[in-house]
């Protein structure tokens, strides 16, 4: 499991293979941190060492969800201009990218690329038959709102991942829940 986060946070990091050396010394306040409100979002990721953020967003085709590719996922680069920016092709197949699998009519089981040990469900709500993103924490059901993963130093190579967390609501209170996941 830690050599598959270290891979996550390798992979992720938006600093170029030329910086393959640099040391990761920034951390982001998370409290600071803009949130996005995208059309169609489903849940966001950030970490450190900035505040550029990876956006996962329905792929509606008017109306539709596209069940061959149901959920596209995409920088915000907040650090910069604030450009949107596709993912490149090594952070969409190892990264940041979505495997989805239908696992019954217009469900969706999804993996982000590099943390595959969380599955996410992609199905409409019962509450207002929208497509939400839900994630099992501990025995509760949550909409997932938000990813986070903190990097306490280390080279783009070898992070030190100090946790990992989720952060969403309780589907039948509503009530905000954030789980660390400690490396």
């Amino acid at each position: 499991m830690k050599l598959l986060i270290c891979f996550f946070l390798l992979v992720i990091s938006d600093l170029s293979i030329s910086q393959e050396q640099e040391v990761i010394s920034g951390q982001v306040d998370k409290a600071k941190l803009p949130v996005p409100k995208e059309k169609n979002q489903l849940f966001y990721l950030q970490r450190d060492p900035d505040e550029n953020t990876i956006v996962y967003v329905l792929n509606l085709d008017g109306q539709t969800l596209n069940k061959s590719n149901p959920v596209l996922s995409y920088w915000i680069r907040y650090a910069e201009r604030g450009q949107i920016e596709k993912l490149s092709f090594v952070q969409r197949r190892m990264a940041y990218g979505i495997n989805h699998k239908e696992i019954e009519p217009g469900v969706y089981e999804l993996h982000i690329q590099a943390y595959k040990a969380l599955k996410i469900i992609l199905s409409p709500s019962k509450k207002n038959g929208k497509y939400q993103a839900f994630v099992n924490i501990e025995g509760s059901d949550l909409i997932l709102d938000h990813l986070f993963a903190r990097i306490a130093g280390g080279s783009i190579f070898r992070p030190n991942i100090e946790y990992f967390e989720v952060s969403g609501r309780r589907v039948d209170n509503g009530k905000k829940v954030t789980h660390r996941f400690t490396l």
